[in-house]
């Protein structure tokens, strides 16, 4: 939607984002281990019930999300055994929402259905953000896709599009987006943390051989003014870690994949390291494979294991977006997802 419509879209959905991903406790609003809030409290928070947002409007912010942030849930009373017409409470084990975050399959056509029907009440319907959570009380188990080696490397070429929603085998291509300040810090502290977030957040594209056309040891090709929308990746990041990740799965570090195609791992404490607690968990440079600045044309930053090209002080001393920085933790950086 063009001007104020569009604007109204993306504010509404970024509150929406923020109350599903990170404050829906702080905010007293109820939400089910597997992140899941009814509908009718969402419309009644207080930031939608000051834009006096319409479920119409919420349903079509989820029809037409780029990177398919939501998950929907109908779930009318009936389908919880009870004739009440209050506001659903986000169910627990063994009820259809358990049993739907359990596939990401069964995810995609519950929110299919939930946005095909005509019901004008609220609290028929539970939402849900598909990655991306910080609550802690949220069971990502639950409803990621643990990735494995015997899932092999996909042989779908749809599911090797960075637009999509996952498939079978492991994607060719795991990549994590960041920002030219930001690589200074993950060089200290030994890889990717997941800071403030629960995971860290990597994208299935784009491959490096389309960042890298002529090869790693050229310059990298032009960033498009209009990049495609990737799940995982933020459009404006400046540099781009590919990771080994079937080296990493051999090493035991976990990683996921979320309904809407985004690769997350939370890292892991690496053999031999002091620490056992969730401060203490990375995704280790060890796994690494390359790392491009591909904003400026610097190309390969890091390579078989070490760093084959500096960034220039003025790039490495820049402060990242302002949307990057996340919730700190306390006595931590800002980076969130690096």
């Amino acid at each position: 939607m063009p001007g104020k419509s569009n604007s109204r879209e993306v504010t509404i959905s970024k509150a929406l984002s923020t109350l599903l991903r990170h404050s829906a406790e702080k905010e007293n609003i109820k939400i089910s281990k597997e992140g899941y809030v009814n509908v009718a409290d969402v419309l009644a928070w207080r930031r939608l019930r000051g834009l006096k947002v319409s479920l119409k409007e919420l349903l079509d912010i989820v029809a037409n999300s780029d990177k398919q942030r939501y998950s929907l849930l109908y779930a009318p009373p009936s389908d919880q055994g009870t004739t009440s017409t209050k506001p659903l409470e986000p169910p627990g084990n063994g009820s259809l929402a358990a049993q739907t975050a359990a596939s990401a399959e069964r995810q995609r056509s519950a929110t299919a259905h939930a946005l095909s029907v005509r019901d004008d009440n609220p609290a028929h319907f539970l939402i849900r953000a598909t990655q991306g959570h910080s609550i802690k009380s949220i069971d990502t188990t639950l409803f990621l896709e643990r990735l494995t080696l015997h899932d092999g490397i996909s042989t779908d070429p749809a599911a090797a599009k960075p637009e999509s929603t996952g498939g079978t085998g492991l994607p060719g291509t795991v990549v994590h987006g960041t920002y030219h300040g930001a690589w200074p810090l993950i060089l200290a502290y030994g890889g990717l943390r997941p800071m403030s977030r629960t995971h860290v957040h990597f994208a299935t594209g784009p491959p490096l051989e389309e960042v890298m056309p002529r090869g790693r040891g050229e310059a990298p090709a032009p960033v498009p003014n209009n990049p495609p929308v990737i799940s995982g990746m933020r459009s404006d990041a400046e540099i781009l870690i590919y990771i080994d990740l079937r080296k990493a799965l051999r090493a035991g570090c976990p990683f996921y994949r979320s309904e809407n195609g985004v690769i997350l791992s939370e890292g892991f404490v690496p053999p031999g390291k002091d620490g056992n607690d969730e401060e203490s968990k990375v995704v280790p440079l060890e796994f690494f494979d390359v790392v491009v600045e591909r904003k400026a044309g610097l190309g390969v930053l890091w390579e078989n294991g070490r760093v084959v090209r500096e960034l220039p002080p003025h790039l490495a001393s820049k402060k990242s977006p302002k949307a990057h920085h996340g919730r700190k933790r306390k006595g931590k950086g800002k980076h969130a997802g690096t």
